[in-house]
């Protein structure tokens, strides 16, 4: 029998060297963008305006040159609270070129959520969005340590002392900077908060070596390089989140091209791959589910679409298969598995076979171990994935107890995400340890029940949660979205399930049908949000 130790998969090491020479991420991302010079960079889907390398380049030094008019300097936090669009690299690498650390924010945040991130980490100044502006007017008088809000959209200040990102271009050079040298492996230039689907955000701190190594990655990766066709990839994923901040970033270090869109319109998304002859699309799994089942897929044409990258939660396998049967030009999804506290992905498939996340990534290394013991398990023995190497965060900033919670003192990350790997190395995620169902002593996994429910033709989405009893421990409960004109009863669709699954997994919490299942702005449920409105008197409240 095989020792435990060769249960630790290691991906290997890079071509390249990772940090290419250059003492900082800002030095990196000059560096490439001066390579690139006069192509196109980024599109606006809604406008058709375009940046190039150099457009970016420059207008990124310039608003740097202002920054450091108002004191900005290593380690000041420049927050983005803004929806998807041209100026968001050119405000991140005017930080970065600082030594600054960017932190990116949903533009979404309610009060509260605002409150808590704002205490916490204490940006210096933010750029916003003319709907953040908003909610970050009401606040701001509480928060003496914004020096500044900046509008992206407004192009004169107003009563409140709000200045526009127009005097941040107009009266500043925009002369080449050579960016101070930073501690790589230990200096943060981005904190990204964490999705918060258990709790208040916690705000994870990446290091110049954790970003640097993601930018070398990429420039490697097989699912870039092995494409027939040149890449323009679909800016959709929020920029704010871990996933689409990286994207946005290999477009400028990595030479490809990104068609940018605030948000998701079933049409414009559509619109957007048809006429600006996307290649590949990054997408979180409703937005696969909507290439599967939505039928205004088949009034566009999709040909030019030959990748879907998919990562940010699980996704059905079922749901591949509907995909691919639907678009044939796209051979397969190419799912990958990674969390914000490992950077972006460290687990990603690169082969045809269907249901698996793939194999190790180059620089990390991944086990299983048992939830309870901590042994490192062997094939097909579910447990919690752990991962090691470059990618791993520096820390949750001003959370050294969550830390230690969540980094063991041999330098392993324990994810919080169940699953195995097979006999060939692929790996295969079950669920989130704190999402699986008890039943009687029977750990059920959410998504599994999920898969059964969204395999049905008339299921539009789908969620899966427990319900408290005392008798049982808790009740797998179904939330379903119909799709539009269908009809399909509680007791029919808690016979589909049952004729799938064993009986531990049976509906017997009952089924809801709303009109949407809330996710975050990456594509994961809020399982949280749905056990709330289960609470009480739950019939009542849906």
């Amino acid at each position: 029998m095989p020792s435990n130790k060769e249960y630790i998969f290691y991906g290997g090491q890079l071509r390249s060297n990772i940090h290419c020479g250059h003492s900082s991420l800002g030095a990196l991302i000059i560096q490439r963008l001066k390579e690139h010079g006069h192509d196109v960079a980024f599109i606006d889907a809604l406008s058709g305006r375009t940046f190039t390398y150099q457009q970016v380049l420059d207008k990124a030094l310039r608003v740097s040159d202002k920054l450091k008019q108002y004191g900005i300097n290593r380690r000041s936090i420049i927050a983005i609270m803004s929806e998807n669009r041209l100026e968001y690299p050119i405000v991140a690498f005017a930080a970065i070129f600082l030594g600054a650390i960017i932190m990116p924010l949903n533009p979404n945040y309610t009060p509260t959520e605002l409150q808590h991130v704002l205490k916490l980490t204490n940006p210096e100044i933010i750029f916003a969005s003319r709907s953040a502006l908003g909610t970050l007017r009401k606040i701001k008088s509480q928060y003496p340590f914004i020096k500044l809000l900046i509008s992206l959209d407004d192009t004169s200040s107003d009563s409140e002392g709000i200045k526009p990102f127009h005097d941040f271009q107009k009266h500043s050079t925009s002369s080449l900077i050579t960016p101070e040298p930073v501690i790589l492996k230990n200096d943060v230039t981005l904190m990204v908060l964490s999705s918060g689907t258990t709790g208040l955000p916690k705000a994870v701190q990446l290091t110049h070596f954790n970003v640097m190594t993601v930018v070398a990655y990429m420039r490697e990766d097989p699912r870039y390089t092995d494409l027939p066709v040149s890449i323009r990839l679909l800016g959709l994923l929020p920029f704010y989140h871990v996933y689409g901040f990286m994207l946005m970033l290999n477009v400028c270090c990595n030479r490809y091209s990104m068609v940018v869109l605030p948000r998701f319109e079933p049409e414009l998304f559509l619109r957007s791959i048809q006429d600006h002859r996307v290649t590949m699309a990054n997408l979180v799994p409703p937005l696969v589910v909507f290439l599967a089942k939505h039928p205004a897929v088949d009034r566009y044409d999709m040909s030019s679409l030959r990748a879907v990258l998919c990562g940010a939660a699980p996704l059905s396998r079922d749901i591949e298969l509907q995909v691919i049967r639907r678009l044939p030009h796209i051979k397969t999804i190419r799912v990958a598995y990674g969390m914000s506290e490992a950077s972006l992905g460290v687990i990603s498939k690169v082969n045809d076979k269907i249901g698996t996340v793939g194999r190790v990534h180059k620089t990390s290394w991944v086990k299983v171990v048992d939830t309870q013991s901590g042994q490192i398990l062997g094939p097909y023995q579910i447990g919690e994935i752990c991962i090691k190497g470059p990618l791993v965060m520096k820390g949750y900033f001003r959370n050294k107890q969550a830390t230690q919670e969540t980094i063991d003192a041999e330098g392993w990350l324990h994810s919080g995400d169940t699953g195995y790997f097979d006999d060939e190395g692929d790996f295969f995620i079950v669920d989130r340890i704190k999402d699986l169902i008890k039943y009687k002593g029977f750990q059920v996994a959410p998504a599994e029940v999920e898969d059964v429910l969204l395999s049905h033709p008339k299921v539009r989405d789908a969620a899966v949660v427990g319900i408290p009893r005392e008798d049982s421990g808790e009740l797998p409960t179904a939330f379903v979205v119909l799709q539009d004109g269908e009809k399909f009863s509680e007791i029919e669709i808690q016979e589909h399930v049952a004729s799938k699954l064993s009986p531990q997994k049976h509906l017997r919490g009952g089924v809801y049908f709303v009109e949407e299942i809330p996710k975050t702005g990456s594509g994961k449920i809020l399982r949280r949000e749905l056990r709330d409105r289960l609470s009480g008197n739950a019939k009542s409240k849906l």
